[in-house]
Protein backbone atom coordinates (compact mmCIF):
# COMPACT_ATOMS: atom_id res chain seq x y z
CA UNK A 1 0.00 0.00 0.00
CA UNK A 2 1.10 3.64 -0.84
CA UNK A 3 2.19 5.76 1.51
CA UNK A 4 -0.46 8.40 3.14
CA UNK A 5 0.69 11.24 4.81
CA UNK A 6 -2.01 13.90 6.15
CA UNK A 7 -1.00 17.73 6.85
CA UNK A 8 -2.73 20.63 7.24
CA UNK A 9 -2.09 23.35 4.87
CA UNK A 10 -0.09 25.80 5.79
CA UNK A 11 1.30 27.05 2.73
CA UNK A 12 -0.33 28.37 -0.53
CA UNK A 13 1.34 26.05 -2.66
CA UNK A 14 -0.75 23.63 -0.43
CA UNK A 15 -3.84 25.38 -0.71
CA UNK A 16 -3.68 25.42 -4.63
CA UNK A 17 -3.29 21.93 -4.14
CA UNK A 18 -6.44 21.10 -2.23
CA UNK A 19 -8.17 23.21 -4.60
CA UNK A 20 -7.40 21.84 -7.17
CA UNK A 21 -8.19 18.48 -5.70
CA UNK A 22 -11.52 19.67 -4.73
CA UNK A 23 -12.11 21.56 -8.51
CA UNK A 24 -11.13 18.51 -10.13
CA UNK A 25 -13.53 16.58 -7.67
CA UNK A 26 -16.69 18.57 -7.36
CA UNK A 27 -16.50 21.03 -10.17
CA UNK A 28 -15.21 18.59 -12.84
CA UNK A 29 -16.29 14.76 -12.06
CA UNK A 30 -19.63 16.12 -10.11
CA UNK A 31 -20.65 19.15 -11.86
CA UNK A 32 -20.79 21.35 -8.93
CA UNK A 33 -20.83 25.23 -9.97
CA UNK A 34 -17.42 26.45 -8.55
CA UNK A 35 -19.09 29.53 -7.11
CA UNK A 36 -20.91 27.24 -4.79
CA UNK A 37 -17.49 25.11 -4.27
CA UNK A 38 -15.58 27.79 -3.06
CA UNK A 39 -17.36 30.12 -0.38
CA UNK A 40 -16.23 32.33 2.51
CA UNK A 41 -16.36 29.66 5.22
CA UNK A 42 -12.46 28.59 2.93
CA UNK A 43 -11.23 31.08 5.33
CA UNK A 44 -12.58 30.15 8.56
CA UNK A 45 -11.84 26.50 7.87
CA UNK A 46 -8.88 23.91 8.61
CA UNK A 47 -7.90 22.46 5.66
CA UNK A 48 -6.26 19.07 5.46
CA UNK A 49 -4.23 17.71 2.34
CA UNK A 50 -3.24 14.16 1.71
CA UNK A 51 -0.37 12.85 0.04
CA UNK A 52 -0.11 9.67 -1.34
CA UNK A 53 3.75 8.99 -2.35
CA UNK A 54 4.35 12.66 -2.18
CA UNK A 55 1.87 13.74 -4.22
CA UNK A 56 -1.35 15.53 -3.39
CA UNK A 57 -4.62 13.47 -3.44
CA UNK A 58 -7.21 14.44 -0.96
CA UNK A 59 -8.23 16.90 0.90
CA UNK A 60 -10.97 18.04 3.10
CA UNK A 61 -11.76 20.79 5.55
CA UNK A 62 -12.87 21.13 9.00
CA UNK A 63 -15.21 23.93 10.70
CA UNK A 64 -15.75 24.11 14.49
CA UNK A 65 -19.65 25.54 15.75
CA UNK A 66 -21.03 25.73 18.75
CA UNK A 67 -18.23 27.78 20.47
CA UNK A 68 -16.24 24.84 19.43
CA UNK A 69 -17.93 22.29 20.63
CA UNK A 70 -18.53 20.61 17.30
CA UNK A 71 -16.50 19.62 14.16
CA UNK A 72 -17.59 20.00 10.82
CA UNK A 73 -16.24 18.06 8.42
CA UNK A 74 -16.81 19.22 4.49
CA UNK A 75 -15.58 19.01 1.34
CA UNK A 76 -13.80 15.82 1.73
CA UNK A 77 -12.20 14.49 -1.63
CA UNK A 78 -9.97 12.82 -3.09
CA UNK A 79 -9.21 12.32 -6.58
CA UNK A 80 -10.40 8.78 -8.71
CA UNK A 81 -6.61 6.93 -8.83
CA UNK A 82 -6.71 6.95 -5.36
CA UNK A 83 -9.89 5.72 -4.09
CA UNK A 84 -9.40 2.19 -2.67
CA UNK A 85 -6.54 3.17 -0.82
CA UNK A 86 -8.12 4.41 2.54
CA UNK A 87 -7.14 8.19 1.59
CA UNK A 88 -10.32 9.46 2.34
CA UNK A 89 -10.32 7.05 5.68
CA UNK A 90 -6.76 8.85 6.52
CA UNK A 91 -8.63 12.50 6.18
CA UNK A 92 -11.03 11.91 8.27
CA UNK A 93 -9.01 10.16 10.82
CA UNK A 94 -6.62 12.83 11.11
CA UNK A 95 -9.61 15.47 10.55
CA UNK A 96 -11.77 13.47 14.30
CA UNK A 97 -8.38 13.73 16.17
CA UNK A 98 -7.72 16.98 15.07
CA UNK A 99 -11.01 18.00 16.36
CA UNK A 100 -10.48 15.97 19.84
CA UNK A 101 -7.75 17.87 20.33
CA UNK A 102 -9.60 20.87 20.31
CA UNK A 103 -11.92 19.66 22.69
CA UNK A 104 -14.83 18.87 20.17
CA UNK A 105 -17.61 16.78 21.17
CA UNK A 106 -19.47 15.93 18.61
CA UNK A 107 -18.48 15.70 14.81
CA UNK A 108 -21.38 16.54 12.04
CA UNK A 109 -21.40 15.95 8.28
CA UNK A 110 -23.31 16.36 5.08
CA UNK A 111 -22.10 12.97 3.10
CA UNK A 112 -23.55 12.43 -0.61
CA UNK A 113 -26.16 9.22 0.02
CA UNK A 114 -24.22 7.30 -2.34
CA UNK A 115 -20.89 7.28 -0.19
CA UNK A 116 -22.85 7.23 3.19
CA UNK A 117 -21.81 3.96 4.14
CA UNK A 118 -17.71 4.90 3.52
CA UNK A 119 -18.92 7.33 6.56
CA UNK A 120 -20.94 4.36 8.69
CA UNK A 121 -17.72 2.20 8.39
CA UNK A 122 -16.02 5.22 10.34
CA UNK A 123 -18.59 5.55 12.73
CA UNK A 124 -21.06 8.04 11.61
CA UNK A 125 -24.67 7.42 12.31
CA UNK A 126 -27.37 9.20 10.01
CA UNK A 127 -30.20 11.79 10.99
CA UNK A 128 -32.95 13.70 9.25
CA UNK A 129 -34.49 13.30 6.05
CA UNK A 130 -32.06 13.28 3.13
CA UNK A 131 -31.92 16.43 0.86
CA UNK A 132 -30.26 18.11 -1.76
CA UNK A 133 -27.15 20.75 -1.35
CA UNK A 134 -25.86 22.27 -4.31
CA UNK A 135 -27.89 19.47 -6.66
CA UNK A 136 -26.38 16.30 -4.83
CA UNK A 137 -28.88 14.01 -2.42
CA UNK A 138 -27.15 14.09 1.10
CA UNK A 139 -27.60 12.62 4.38
CA UNK A 140 -26.87 14.75 7.14
CA UNK A 141 -24.93 12.54 9.83
CA UNK A 142 -22.98 12.51 13.34
CA UNK A 143 -20.66 10.85 15.10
Amino acid sequence: MADVRIVELRTLAEREQAFAIRRAVFVQEQGVAEVLEFDERDAQARHLLALRDGEPVGTLRVRWLDRGRTAKIERVAVLPAARGAKVGQALVEAALAAAKAEGAEVALLHAQTIVQGFYVRLGFVAFGPEFIEDDILHVAMRL
